[in-house]
């Protein structure tokens, strides 16, 4: 969605259906970014502990563990959360070049380190990643090298496309989010490749 306050409404409200739990939904302070997947109505919550998977078919949000998954916090952009063509959610690392993939049907986990062909003696994770069907492809930023990535769909390789500093937006997307420089990554990756 463009408007990230729309997004933020649509996911409360979808996490409002599925309880009144008090853990049902993820405190603000432990939120790392969401996804609304209105094709199966649900939302998936990208948490400091992983991911939850609320849907309108369940009281109870399904709480999926990342192996081996890392992240470093502020002042680095966290990490980012992103949904396939075929409803896989898949969710990046924004230290290592290592993405996780969940499938849509079983939430069964794999883990995907990437091939990357530049930058190989760098620390290269993601702090935005969106799936682009102009390309038939992943794109993510790397917030810590200031680069746009291409990620195969089978999540096996990564080709670097730009160097780029989307980590600084104008100072009207600053106080609209009140994420600092990391607002709207996901927008301005959509924006820099023509999305």
């Amino acid at each position: 969605m463009r408007n990230a306050i729309a997004s933020i409404l649509a996911a409360a409200a979808l996490a409002g259906l599925t309880g009144c739990e008090s853990n049902a939904v993820p405190s603000a302070s432990s939120m790392l970014g969401y996804q609304v997947d209105t094709i199966r109505d649900r939302s998936v919550w990208l948490t400091r502990e992983g991911v939850l998977i609320h849907s309108t078919a369940s009281a109870r949000p399904v709480a999926v563990t990342l192996p081996g998954w890392l992240y470093v916090g502020s002042p680095h952009c966290p990490p980012d959360v992103a949904l396939g063509p075929k409803g896989e959610v898949v969710v990046t690392s924004n230290v290592v070049s290592t993405l996780w993939r969940i499938d849509p049907e079983t939430f069964a986990v794999t883990v995907h380190p990437l091939a990357l062909d530049a930058d190989t003696d760098k620390d290269v994770g993601f702090a935005a990643v969106v799936y682009s069907s102009e390309q038939a492809a992943f794109i993510a930023y790397s917030g810590v090298q200031r680069s746009v990535w291409r990620i195969d769909p089978q999540l096996k390789s990564a080709a670097k496309l730009a160097n780029s500093d989307l980590s600084r937006p104008r100072q009207a997307q600053r106080v609209a989010t009140g994420r600092g420089t990391c607002g709207n990554l996901a927008r301005r990756l959509i924006d820099s490749i023509g999305g």
